[in-house]
C-alpha cells in the first residue's frame, strides 16, 4: 500500500493502573521517527482492552492532516466515528487548507456497536476552571431539570495544564479542587498522557481533539462525555480547537461528545459558580504561573478572570492571593482573538449590569488601544520605508 500513518494500541498493567500505548510509524519504516503516547489510566485495574480505537484516532488527527498521510489503524472503528472523522477533517481543511487537508482512515474493520446496555452515565472533562465548575455544577445539581446530563464523575488530566514532570503540583492541584468536586457528591477519573507534550500538534487547533481522545479511554462505562464551552454563541471563534461545530464530531457509536455552556459567557457562568460558596477557594485557572497548583494572579488569564470576579460584584475572591492592580489592566497581553474576546465580553456584561468604577474605564481602554495597535504598526512601517502590500478581495 502507499505510505500511511499506521496506529497500533496495546493495554497493560501499570505500578498504579493501566497504561494504554499508541505506536505511529510510517508504512514501510524500521522504527525510526516513531511516535509513542501513552493513557495511563491511574488508580483502573479493571477496564477491558477498548474494543474500537475511536478516541485515539481522533487523539492524533492533526498529525496525519499536516502530513497528508491516509491512517491505517490497526483495529477497529465504530461506523459513526469513521463519518464524523471525515466531517471534522473537512472543517479543518476548509479552515486552515495551508496547513490542513482532510486523508483517509482506514480502520481493520468497520462495527456497529450496541448502545451500553447500564443507565445512561455522563463523564465530564475537568481542571478546577470556570468552565469546568460551571458544567460540573450545574449537571451534578440538575440546574436543567430533566435537560440535565446523568453527570457521575469528572475526569481530570495530568500532562495538559500541569506537565507530567510535575507530579507534585499535580497531587497539590488536586487537592485544591477536591472539595468541590466531593462536594457534588462526584467521583474523579484521573488520566495521565503524554499526548500534548511528544506528539507536537498545535495546541490552539487540537486541544479539544486531545482532550476528547482523553475522555474516550472511558467510553466502556458512559454514555456522554461533556466538555466546557469556552466562547459562547454569540461570540464563536473560528477557527478554534474547541467549537460547536466541530466538538460533536467527536463522538462515537459508545460515546457522545457534548459541548457544554455555551450559551454564557465566562462571565455569566462566574455569576452562577459562585452561588456554591466552595467554588471562590477552589477555582484554578492559571496554566503560565510557575506554581500549576495556584493562581498566580499576574498572567493574562488571572488578571482576566479578576475582571470576570469584578463584574459579577467580587474584589477580592478567595482564589486569589490579592485584588486587582487597576495599573495591570493596561498591560494585559492579547495574543490571540479569543482573549480579546474575552475582554469585550467582560465590558460587555458591566454595561448590562450597571457597574462602573475606574477598572471599567481601564478595561475600555485596554480593548481601544489594541484596536489602534494595526494603525501605529502601519504607520511606523510607513516612517520606516515599508510599502504595505493589498491583497486582492
Amino acid at each position: 500500500m502507499p505510505e500511511a500513518l499506521e496506529i497500533t494500541l496495546t493495554q497493560e498493567t501499570s505500578e498504579d493502573g493501566l497504561r494504554r500505548t499508541v505506536r505511529l510509524h510510517k508504512t514501510g519504516t524500521t522504527g525510526d521517527g516513531d511516535q509513542t503516547f501513552f493513557f495511563d489510566l491511574v488508580g483502573d485495574t479493571s477496564s477491558p482492552a477498548p474494543q474500537v480505537l475511536d478516541g485515539f484516532v481522533f487523539g492524533i488527527i492533526f498529525i496525519a492532516m499536516q502530513l497528508g498521510c491516509p491512517v491505517k489503524v490497526h483495529g477497529r472503528l465504530s461506523r459513526s466515528a469513521i463519518f464524523n472523522l471525515a466531517e471534522f477533517q473537512s472543517a479543518w481543511a476548509c479552515w486552515r487548507p495551508e496547513k490542513y487537508r482532510r486523508v483517509d482512515i482506514l480502520p481493520d474493520e468497520i462495527v456497529d456497536l450496541p448502545a451500553i446496555e447500564h443507565p445512561p452515565r455522563a463523564i465530564s472533562a475537568f481542571s478546577g476552571g470556570v468552565d469546568g465548575s460551571f458544567t460540573a455544577i450545574r449537571h451534578a445539581c440538575k440546574h436543567m431539570g430533566n435537560a440535565s446530563y446523568p453527570l457521575t464523575d469528572v475526569m481530570l488530566v495530568h500532562g495538559f495544564d500541569v506537565r507530567l514532570g510535575k507530579p507534585e503540583a499535580f497531587k497539590l492541584l488536586l487537592k485544591r479542587i477536591r472539595p468541590l468536586v466531593d462536594e457534588l457528591g462526584l467521583g474523579m477519573k484521573l488520566i495521565r498522557t503524554n499526548l500534548k507534550e511528544a506528539s507536537g500538534q498545535e495546541w490552539e487547533d487540537s486541544f479539544g481533539a486531545q482532550l476528547a481522545a482523553c475522555l474516550h479511554n472511558y467510553s466502556h462505562d458512559y454514555n456522554y462525555a461533556l466538555m466546557g464551552s469556552g466562547e459562547p454563541y454569540s461570540n464563536i471563534l473560528y477557527p478554534w480547537g474547541s467549537t460547536p461545530a466541530t466538538d460533536h464530531l467527536m463522538s462515537s457509536d459508545q460515546m457522545r461528545l457534548v459541548l457544554d455552556g455555551a450559551a454564557y459567557s465566562r462571565t455569566e457562568k462566574l455569576a452562577e459558580i459562585v452561588k456554591l460558596p466552595t467554588t471562590q477557594r477552589t477555582l484554578k485557572v492559571c496554566w503560565e504561573g510557575v506554581d500549576r497548583e495556584r493562581n498566580c494572579g499576574q498572567c493574562e488569564k488571572c488578571l482576566r478572570t479578576k475582571l470576570n470576579f469584578l463584574a459579577v460584584g467580587i474584589s477580592n475572591p478567595a482564589c486569589f492571593d490579592d485584588g486587582l492592580d487597576l495599573d495591570r489592566i493596561a498591560h494585559i497581553p492579547l495574543r490571540n482573538k479569543a482573549q480579546l474576546a474575552e475582554l469585550k465580553s467582560i465590558l460587555q456584561y458591566a454595561k448590562a449590569h450597571y457597574r462602573s468604577g475606574d477598572w471599567v474605564d481601564k478595561l475600555k481602554q485596554r480593548i481601544d488601544a489594541h484596536g489602534r495597535q494595526p494603525d501605529l504598526m502601519a504607520r511606523l512601517a510607513r516612517k520606516l520605508g515599508f510599502r504595505s502590500v493589498r491583497k486582492n478581495p
